[in-house]
């Protein structure tokens, strides 16, 4: 932490007895409306810390600028990843029931109030110091901190140490304790969408009801009962997971999170434009976009008979025999000795000659050296090719030829298919709606949207279109994203959260649970359809 406690409140009290309440609430306001430092003005780490920076602000203003600070440094984006702990001093007699009624300041948190309390009936310290203070004991600095969910889940504010100019901390206890160890019974409000097999539930009379086995569901389950704090499962208004609009705002899923209308969320895909407006938790699971078509299928037995070569392969086949003609007809004319009672043949007759000898038919070249030379040549590449031809016809009457399959996204934009999503407020449309990389904009511009999940399932099994989802079907993904929990911005407790994930990770707990719930017979009609193995390849970068 960065300062001194003790000359912290020492500065408190000079400032209240040169009266300079208002200057000190001019320099809050000037203070706020400047950016943060862009830099540590010193770096040091509290022996007690968590791994992380602290950063401490000693507020010298009036209550209401004092919440203002609060509301400013804790819930946005002033040194993210640090903690961050505010002392403040109002020059005002400020007690219990005045900070509880605060709007802003109850629910704060790491933040202490000092006040200069008169304590009437006694100090409430023990004799020994309160006689070692003397006349000092009636007039000490009480702190007041705000525990925003001691009191059964709810607020309350305490008195967690005194201090006297002379002695210094009179109680010793932590200024600034961990408030997210236990929630003492408080509700929490998580919304979500079906996205098995890792959030389910099911409503009955309109009442959402979580499913007893799904990764998230048993993940929140755990946290919960170690952090002591029940929960309800809400749903978005619009039915979406969330996509960024125009006025940077978040539709669905995040936008509930980001507007406060739940605490947090299950099972979201971790994005950078989402954690602008969101704070994540850590990702407990990586699940690729990639799109699903329909499986290859038996090609129009029809077009065998052109099948076993390719189009540039019939263009040069089909110029050779074109070309030949003429040339074998121009080396005949040129090379037959005027003395030689041999007649050479007619451009008709050297294409049939051509033609002939291209099917293996028997033909009676000119009894001149060249002329014999170039009918072996031709006679051999002829040979090979139509051997070649033959052998691949066969296979394919034999085992007919199926569709080819598409595994990558290059693949898909070259193909004959049409390509869609079913959730527009999902994070693989904000992908590529937003992403500079060329590819991206070609599938987006493409998208043909379908209504539900069951129609885009079908038109992917039953005609040429890829679906893009988070379904293990194609061997290349578009982009890989972890799977993590959206909690409100400045969310004070997310660190609580992450110390659980962790240790479920570390347990081995979440691998658990989706290997068996993927290998569960019971739940087969989902299974056989989404969990397909195949290899990763890296998503292009934009």
């Amino acid at each position: 932490m960065v300062g001194d406690m003790g000359l912290g409140l020492e500065v408190c009290g000079f400032s209240e007895s040169l009266g300079v309440g208002s200057p000190c609430a001019w320099e809050v306001d000037a203070f706020l409306t400047t950016p943060p430092p862009p830099f540590f003005t010193l770096r040091t780490k509290h022996v007690r810390a968590d791994k992380q920076y602290c950063v401490a602000f000693v507020v010298l203003a009036s209550l209401e600028s004092v919440a203002e600070v609060f509301a400013e440094v804790q819930q946005t984006s002033w040194f993210l990843g640090t903690a961050k702990y505010i002392l403040s001093y109002t020059a005002e007699v400020i007690t219990k029931e005045m900070l509880a009624a605060d709007p802003i300041l109850r629910t704060s948190y790491d933040f202490v109030l000092a006040t200069r309390l008169p304590l009437e009936g006694g100090s409430g310290l023990p004799p020994r110091v309160e006689s070692s203070l003397g006349d000092e004991a009636r007039t000490l600095f009480a702190l007041l901190q705000n525990c925003p969910y001691c009191d059964a889940g709810d607020p309350r504010v305490n008195l967690v140490d005194k201090w006297s100019p002379r002695e210094g901390f009179l109680i010793g206890r932590d200024l600034y304790p961990d408030l997210f160890r236990d929630f003492n019974g408080h509700r929490f409000r998580a919304v979500t969408l079906v996205y098995e097999p890792f959030s389910c539930y099911e409503k009955i009379d309109g009442v959402i009801v979580p499913a007893d086995n799904c990764v998230d569901n048993n993940m929140l389950r755990e946290i919960a009962n170690n952090l002591n704090f029940t929960y309800v499962f809400v749903e978005p208004s619009d039915g979406q997971w969330g996509h960024r609009l125009d006025n940077g705002s978040y539709t669905g899923v995040i936008g509930a999170v980001e507007r406060r209308e739940a605490d947090f969320s299950l099972n979201i895909a971790i994005t950078q434009d989402r954690e602008e407006k969101v704070d994540c938790t850590i990702g407990y699971h990586v699940e690729p976009i990639t799109f699903a078509t329909s499986k290859p299928r038996p090609l129009n037995q029809a077009l065998a008979l052109i099948r076993p070569f390719a189009p540039n392969m019939w263009a040069a086949f089909s110029i050779t025999l074109v070309v030949t003609g003429p040339l074998y007809f121009l080396t005949c004319k040129f090379t037959v000795a005027p003395f030689k009672k041999v007649t050479p043949p007619t451009l008709v007759k050297s294409y049939l000659i051509i033609f002939a000898a291209c099917f293996n038919q028997g033909v009676k070249w000119l009894p001149v050296l060249s002329n014999r030379v170039f009918g072996i040549t031709y006679v051999i590449t002829m040979f090979v090719t139509v051997t070649v031809y033959v052998a691949m016809l066969t296979a394919t009457l034999t085992l007919p030829t199926l569709s080819p399959t598409l595994n990558t996204l290059e693949e898909l934009v070259r193909s004959d298919f049409s390509w869609g999503i079913q959730d527009l407020g999902a994070a693989d449309y904000q992908l590529l709606k937003s992403s500079t990389v060329p590819l991206y904009q070609k599938v987006f511009k493409g998208l043909s949207p379908c209504p539900s999940l069951d129609e885009c399932i079908t038109l992917a099994r039953d005609s040429k279109y890829a679906f893009i989802t988070q379904l293990h079907v194609a061997t290349g993904d578009i982009f890989p994203v972890e799977l993590g929990w959206a909690m409100n911005p400045g969310c004070p407790y997310r660190h609580a959260f992450d110390r659980k994930i962790r240790a479920l990770l570390q347990s081995g707990l979440i691998s658990k649970w989706l290997d068996d719930l993927i290998h569960d017979p019971q739940r087969g009609s989902w299974t056989e359809k989404w969990a397909c193995p195949r290899r990763r390849i890296p998503a292009p970068q934009s």
